[in-house]
Order: structure tokens, then C-alpha cells, then sequence
């Protein structure tokens, strides 16, 4: 019997899974443990494993495609020859089967509503519902609604998939009393014809290229919701994705934000005559506390512990929620040494150990305690900047930051919570 290989669910909230390549062409034999292909999300690249010894046949999506988890993307047979033939006899077995039942259709959510897209299932075939329970999400160009099934059964067919723009009126599910011998999940030839038309519409975008639910008031300073291709395409094109954040596009973003991302880049610079104004913010608290955890931390690993580690290790913890992701922390000293850490915050205070300089920079940590600075005004940078200087008893922390890299409320909770850890850092670290 084939083995069905479907887009696994590699993260919590993963909806979709982008084919990265393909390790395995069609026709090929495949072990248990053999790499089949390369799938991306929002967090990271793997390699998915057969499950199964065999041939890889009936490869459904091609390297670059986005595919709803769960979706079928190949099988692993006993053959090497594709299962065409076979699937058109059980779709003709389940065209033969009685399909009366309760048709779900798209709704009407609008006046002038003419489709509806469907953002999710929330029952999958096979599934008992009540005619109360959700049985999908539906947007239109106003808003999202949930969709009751509005009668008890189980499902025996879906008809559209997640990230399908559906006519009104037509057909997108059946609901029947008694539990189906073949659910039908998403397969046109299976079908139960419309009230309104007879074949099922094919999809008017990819899942990558529509808006799912969208926030009212999405924050500059909040995680930012993308995906991957679009993510995949702004590094490339050196485009950052704060600025549709900034400028209130509503999230999740998704490839045909593009263009607007590129206009809003295009007014960032000088000739536009673009002015940003930069913040400046400081705070001054006692080092005796941060003296004794540097101390502390020599003691118990036995390494001489840099200042500069742990004011990067702290900046990062702290701008993760912040601006979405930490980055690279670029950590200067008086004597002019520049040194780059990758996302310290992952890593114990011990094993941090500098990196590569690379292209992007989150925030830059300037360490003057061993200097005779005492105060600090040099003007922000295009990231922010954290300057600590010692003076007496004191440590004092200086904030600079272009406006348009943080919010005045995200400048003073950088700030805030950056000498709250100075202050009492065995309780932070905790």
C-alpha cells in the first residue's frame, strides 16, 4: 500500500510549509530515513525523511511551492511508476457514492461580496460536527468571519483548500449523517455539484499571496508576521520589513506586499528629503551589584567575563520582543575594538563568543566603563545606540535612537529594562 507523504508541521503555529528543493526525483528508490526534501518555514530550513521504503512516485508540488500542512506532496510505492491510473478508479468509486447530505456554500458576508477566501478548516474530513461548531474561517474585503456548519453529521468532503478564493453560492463542503466510507478531501473530480455551478473554482492565489487575518493596529515595535517567500525576497533585495509595520500595513505580510515595501524603502532616502529624529534617552544606577555579578561570573566559570558580553547579552534578551528578533548586537570598547555577536541572548553568558561581521546589526553596545568618558552625545546611528560609562559609584547608560528604528514607548522600555538587569542581573539572568 503507498505511503502518503504530506507537509509536516515543523512549528508551533505553521500553517504552511515553502518547498525549498526536492533531494529525491520521482521514480527514484527511497529508504526510511532517507532525505526527500528541503522545507522552510517562518523559523527555520529542514529536511524531511521518508517514512517508508519504496519508490518516490505522484510528486504533487514542485520546489518553490508553498503547501498547506497536511497537504499530500508525494507517496512512496512498491513501484516506480506514478499511481495515476489508480487514483482516477477511486475517484470514480467515490463519484459513484451518494453525496446527499447538507451542502455547505460559500456565504454571502457582505453586500457586495462576490467571493469569500478560506483562511482554514477547522474540521477536517472524517470529522463529526454539531451544526454549532465552527467549520471554517472566511475573509472577505472587510473582514473574517467563522463559518458554522449549521447541520450535525461528519464531513465527507471538503472542496476547496485553505487559501482558495470561492465563488458566493458555491459548493465548498458536505456535511452527511452518517460517517463516510471515503472522505473526500479537497479533490475537484469528487465534488458534490453546486446550486450554482457544477465545477469547483480553481484557486485565484497561492496561500503566500493572500492577507489572512488581519490586526487592526499592527505595532512597529511587535513581532512581524511574514511569509517566508516574502521574508526569502526582502533579505534578498536588502528591503526591511519593519517599514510596512511602521506604516500600519496590517499583518500577516505576504508577497504582494512587495511592491509596497519597495515604495516605502524608496522614501527612506536622502532624496527624498526624508528627516529622522533621533531620541536620547539616560538613566543612571549604582555598579555595585553589576560589579559583583561580573565577579560572581569569573568564580564559577572560571573565564574573565567582558563587560561588553553581558551589556549584548542583556540588549538582546531585551529587543527580541521589541523589534521581532535580536539579531546581531555589535559591541565596541574605549580602545576603538569592534566585536560582533549573533543573537547572544541564545546562549549562555560562558559560551558567548564573538562572530563574523555580517550585513544586518540590531543594536550597537558601546562599553566606555574602562574609559574617562562620562557623558555621551554623539548622535544616533541608523540602529540604536548603548553607551555605559562608569563615573564614581554610578553606571550610567545612554540611549541614541533614529525614530524611525524605535518608537518613543520601545526607546524607554529598551532603557528601562537595560538598567533594571544592571541593577539586579542575577535576577534577571534567572
Amino acid at each position: 500500500m503507498p505511503h502518503d507523504v504530506i507537509m509536516p508541521a515543523l512549528g508551533m503555529a505553521q500553517d504552511t510549509g515553502l518547498i525549498v528543493s526536492w533531494l529525491k526525483s520521482a521514480g527514484d528508490p527511497v529508504k526510511v530515513g532517507d532525505p526527500l526534501i528541503e522545507v522552510e518555514t517562518d523559523k527555520a530550513t529542514m529536511e524531511v525523511e521518508a517514512q517508508a521504503d519504496g519508490f518516490l512516485v505522484d510528486v504533487q508540488a514542485a520546489a518553490g511551492e508553498a503547501v498547506p500542512v497536511g497537504d499530500l506532496i508525494a507517496r512512496i510505492s512498491e513501484t516506480a511508476e506514478n499511481s495515476a491510473e489508480a487514483l482516477e478508479a477511486t475517484t470514480e468509486l467515490a463519484k459513484d457514492e451518494p453525496l446527499d447530505g447538507h451542502q455547505v456554500i460559500m456565504p454571502a458576508l457582505g453586500m457586495a461580496q462576490e467571493t469569500g477566501l478560506i483562511i482554514s478548516w477547522a474540521k477536517q474530513p472524517g470529522d463529526a460536527v454539531s451544526e454549532d461548531d465552527v467549520l471554517l474561517e472566511v475573509e472577505t474585503d472587510k473582514s473574517a468571519m467563522e463559518v458554522p456548519a449549521e447541520a450535525s453529521g461528519y464531513v465527507a468532503g471538503i472542496f476547496a483548500e485553505a487559501g482558495s478564493e470561492v465563488p458566493v453560492g458555491d459548493s465548498i463542503a458536505l456535511i452527511t449523517a452518517e460517517m463516510p466510507s471515503a472522505p473526500v478531501a479537497k479533490a475537484a473530480a469528487a465534488k458534490a455539484p453546486s446550486p450554482q455551478k457544477a465545477a469547483a473554482p480553481e484557486p485565484l492565489a497561492s496561500v503566500d499571496e493572500k492577507p489572512a487575518v488581519k490586526p487592526a493596529a499592527p505595532r512597529p515595535e511587535g513581532k512581524i508576521l511574514a511569509s517566508p517567500k516574502l521574508k526569502r525576497l526582502a533579505a534578498e533585495q536588502g528591503l526591511d520589513l519593519d517599514l510596512l509595520a511602521r506604516d500600519c500595513v496590517p499583518q500577516p505580510y505576504h508577497v504582494s506586499d512587495l511592491e509596497t515595501l519597495r515604495q516605502l524603502a524608496s522614501r527612506k532616502t536622502p532624496a527624498q528629503g526624508t528627516v529622522v529624529q533621533n531620541r536620547r534617552v539616560t538613566a543612571k544606577v549604582p555598579t555595585v551589584e553589576f560589579d559583583n555579578f561580573l565577579a560572581w561570573l569569573g568564580s564559577e566559570t572560571g573565564k574573565a567575563i567582558r563587560a561588553e558580553s553581558v551589556f549584548a547579552f542583556f540588549a538582546a534578551g531585551i529587543l527580541r520582543p521589541l523589534v521581532g528578533g535580536s539579531d546581531q548586537i555589535i559591541a565596541t570598547d574605549a580602545f576603538g575594538i569592534t566585536r560582533h555577536y549573533q543573537n547572544p541572548d541564545l546562549s549562555g553568558l560562558s559560551d558567548m563568543a564573538p562572530t563574523e561581521d555580517s550585513e544586518s546589526a540590531t543594536c550597537l553596545v558601546r562599553d566606555l566603563t574602562m574609559s574617562a568618558v562620562t557623558d555621551i552625545k554623539l548622535g544616533a546611528e541608523d540602529i540604536p545606540v548603548l553607551s555605559v560609562t562608569r563615573a564614581e559609584a554610578n553606571l550610567t547608560v545612554t540611549l541614541e535612537a533614529p525614530s524611525d528604528a524605535l518608537s518613543a514607548e520601545a526607546t524607554l522600555s529598551l532603557i528601562s529594562r537595560f538598567t533594571e538587569r544592571l541593577q539586579n542581573p542575577l535576577r534577571h539572568l534567572l
